[in-house]
């Protein structure tokens, strides 16, 4: 089965698509445009970011596609300023009060574009599930959803989503059970 996510940036993506694949038993390709990646075989998990998907001009073919976003569009705001500002896209960070005071511009006007994004992600027609971070990282409830979209009967590996794995490292991601 061949599998396309198409995700907005800081929305979990890399780690949703290290999950499917480690249930699956399936290569998982991160942003393979980006990456310069071959996504043929008949068995694979792709993952695009939402930019990048609009830079391809011949849409691959995939069996299932899921779209995933982040409904706290400050939060993912402010994750997607920090990683840029490092340099390290999936590294752990920790913020402070005064580093986001400082960037407060800099945050609301990245809040007008992931909303924008996110209207537009919405809008792709090759996605037939629609997930979010915070369904995924905070209630579970989209990891269900997934299961039953994908059948993934018993899975083995939801520690990885495990909302202690979040790459922002603060009081907030004291691990809890998700489903």
């Amino acid at each position: 089965m061949r599998i396309g996510i198409i995700a907005m940036g800081r929305s979990g993506g890399y780690n949703l698509g290290q999950w499917i694949s480690y249930e699956l038993g399936y290569p998982y390709k991160h942003e393979p445009y980006l990456n310069g990646l071959d996504i043929e075989g008949e068995n694979v998990i792709v993952k695009w970011l939402y930019t990048e998907w609009n830079e391809i001009h011949t849409k691959p073919e995939m069996d299932k596609w899921i779209g995933l976003w982040r409904e706290n569009v400050r939060e993912c705001a402010i994750s997607h300023l920090k990683a840029n500002e490092l340099g390290e896209w999936r590294s752990p960070y920790t913020l402070t009060n005064e580093w986001i005071n400082e960037r407060e511009s800099d945050i609301n006007e990245s809040e007008t574009q992931i909303r924008i994004g996110n209207h537009s992600l919405k809008r792709i027609p090759q996605i037939e599930s629609f997930i979010t971070y915070e369904g995924i990282y905070n209630s579970g409830k989209d990891i269900q959803k997934v299961l039953k979209y994908l059948d993934i009967k018993a899975p083995k590996y939801l520690h990885l989503l495990d909302s202690s794995n979040r790459l922002r490292k603060d009081k907030r991601n004291k691990p809890k059970r998700l489903i």
